[in-house]
């Protein structure tokens, strides 16, 4: 359990991060040429990693409909929602977008008969839920006409629930692949085949803004955040996230690693002057409460034991 706490805080820090450097990313970068670099420098890199520890696995031809559907999933529909949504939004709202996360993965889990309904997760998720949505306000800018939320918001908060959607689909649907093909295997073909499907939108993206986009523009800030995005994000934090996952409840470790939400909250309002009020405080306890609530553990029974072990361990160890 030592470890999984490791893996678990790593994992929520850096997915904390991520926010912040998508935000310093998208600014210097159009969003959708951004998915074409990322998950296609992140899959060869998962690919030597393969070949290096002798991790890989061999995909038959039953497997390559379902990883071609995730691919498709996880690269341009995913992408276009986060990244645009990002850019239209702010980092901190990409973190509370993904705080609905372990209130989708847990239903949809249990939708697919693959979790069992418990109300002690049903209630964990629903508060980090309300927490989320208490901290959005707080940190939503006001239109200076209107008295609400902008429209550039709205859109692109609306993008970032899409992107919460397809990744928390992306992590349910994954998992039989994992168990079966490894981490490292399934993330390396999904990233390749979904860096193929996002060929035609990159050139589209490119023909629209080739007039007013130069790669010599680029500053550091947009460097560093392509780099942070696609070596510690799409390499090392995904894969770190799916031997979390392969070794420890599924819906459990979603609410947990939801916190990173607070770590973007705090790096906006510290980097980006993002006011904090006392809503965003009272959101942020709610959030808390449902983590806190949904970490407690009790002995497990046999039946869940032998239900565990029939759904099946790894092929690999990571």
């Amino acid at each position: 359990m030592a470890r999984i706490a490791v893996l678990l805080l790593a994992v929520t820090l850096i997915a904390g991060i991520t926010p912040i450097a998508a935000r310093m990313a998208t600014s210097e970068i159009p969003p959708l040429l951004i998915p074409l670099v990322r998950f296609g420098t992140a899959g060869l890199l998962l690919a030597i990693t393969a070949r290096w520890l002798g991790l890989w696995q061999p995909v038959s031809r039953r497997h390559w409909p379902m990883l071609a559907g995730l691919g498709f999933l996880c690269v341009p529909i995913n992408q276009l929602g986060y990244l645009v949504g990002i850019k239209e939004a702010n980092a901190s709202h990409a973190g509370i977008a993904y705080a609905l996360v372990p209130v989708l993965v847990f239903w949809i889990s249990v939708a697919l008969r693959r979790a069992s309904l418990s109300g002690r997760l049903a209630i964990a998720s629903l508060l980090a839920f309300a927490g989320a949505t208490l901290v959005d306000v707080a940190t939503s800018q006001p239109n200076p006409i209107a008295g609400g939320v902008s429209r550039s918001m709205l859109a692109g908060d609306l993008l970032l629930f899409s992107a919460a959607l397809s990744w928390s689909l992306f992590v349910v649907l994954s998992q039989p692949l994992v168990r079966e093909l490894g981490a490292v295997t399934t993330l390396c073909v999904v990233f390749m085949l979904g860096t193929l499907w996002h060929v035609p939108v990159a050139v589209f993206e490119w023909f629209r803004v080739r007039e007013a986009f130069s790669i010599a523009a680029i500053k550091w800030q947009g460097w560093a955040g392509l780099a942070f995005l696609t070596l510690i994000t799409a390499y090392l934090n995904y894969l770190l996230w799916y031997v979390v996952t392969a070794r420890y409840d599924l819906t459990r470790s979603a609410v947990v690693t939801n916190a990173h939400f607070l770590v973007t909250v705090a790096l906006e309002a510290v980097l980006f002057h993002q006011g904090v009020g006392w809503i965003a405080v009272v959101g942020s306890a709610l959030l808390l409460s449902g983590i806190l609530l949904a970490t407690w553990t009790r002995p497990q029974s046999q039946s869940y034991k032998k239900e565990a072990r029939h759904d099946g361990e790894p092929q690999t160890s990571i």
